[in-house]
């Protein structure tokens, strides 16, 4: 049985930006996909994420970045522990070039959206992977 369930942010036209994300070719190629896939279904058998995987950020309280190398392209999964137990839902995904995010207001929207999901539950939907 899996120690997490992860779910997608969902806006307010009801689309899923984490998935058409994750289907941009251009933007995550096949097999940087295939990866952020292994270590989202590694991280939900996982009961306590650690370094390298997933980390706190610092001066964003409740936000965990999902860290993902592939072919020397960091990819970033921002995200936080809820809205229930047991439950991660994924809100932005960015990239990460030096110690900077791309785009760099990645964090802050990424608390805009989980103030969103919290007085909302609606507003997120089970993760699939494909």
């Amino acid at each position: 049985m899996d120690e997490w369930t992860f779910l997608d942010y969902l806006d307010e036209r009801n689309t899923n930006p984490i998935q058409e994300w994750l289907r941009d070719r251009t933007r995550v190629p096949v097999k940087a996909k295939a990866k952020i896939d292994r270590i989202l279904l590694q991280l939900a058998g996982t009961r306590l994420w650690v370094r390298p995987l997933a980390s706190n950020l610092d001066n964003h309280p409740g936000i965990v970045e999902i860290r993902v190398r592939w072919m020397n392209t960091q990819y970033r999964l921002l995200g936080f522990r809820g809205p229930t137990e047991r439950q991660f839902t994924l809100l932005f995904p960015a990239l990460e070039h030096g110690d900077q995010f791309d785009p760099q207001n990645a964090p802050e929207i990424a608390q805009r959206r989980m103030a969103i999901v919290q007085n909302d539950w609606s507003r997120a939907c089970e993760h699939r992977y494909r």
